[in-house]
């Protein structure tokens, strides 16, 4: 079994937040609404550099204001292999940029927190807000 570190953020600006929607084809999570974010390389950069990364290439935006949020698990199957995916999760606030969908999302929204139950979300995104109390 494979494993990969996950990165991921719920991105605010003005009490709205990023939802990114993978395309029906991309896996994990196909076709479902998930908050920005991507895997770590943990040879090469630090976790927030990872974050910042992942949030620049699959939004187009910088974010500042990082802070920890907590960590979740899943297992999937990834380009045909089993996977344990670890979730390092952040809050972050916007910072710049013009948002538009890159990597492997295929649509970006900013919803306002009292809409977001309405989108069809990944599992892992999910539990994050049940967590959290927002759904």
């Amino acid at each position: 079994m494979k494993y990969a570190l996950i990165v991921a953020a719920m991105i605010e600006k003005n009490g709205w937040y990023l939802f990114g929607k993978k395309s029906k084809d991309i896996d994990p999570y196909p076709n479902c609404w998930l908050i920005i974010g991507g895997k770590v390389y943990p040879e090469k950069e630090t976790l927030e550099a990872s974050l910042q990364r992942e949030i620049k290439e699959e939004a187009n935006i910088e974010v500042k204001d990082i802070k920890k949020i907590g960590f979740d698990e899943d297992y999937r199957v990834r380009k045909g292999e089993m996977t344990h995916l670890i979730f390092l999760i952040y809050s972050v606030k916007y910072k710049s940029g013009e948002v538009k969908p890159g990597d492997d999302i295929e649509k970006l929204k900013w919803v306002k927190k009292s809409a977001i139950k309405k989108l069809k979300l990944a599992p892992p995104t999910i539990k994050l807000l049940k967590y959290l109390r927002w759904i």
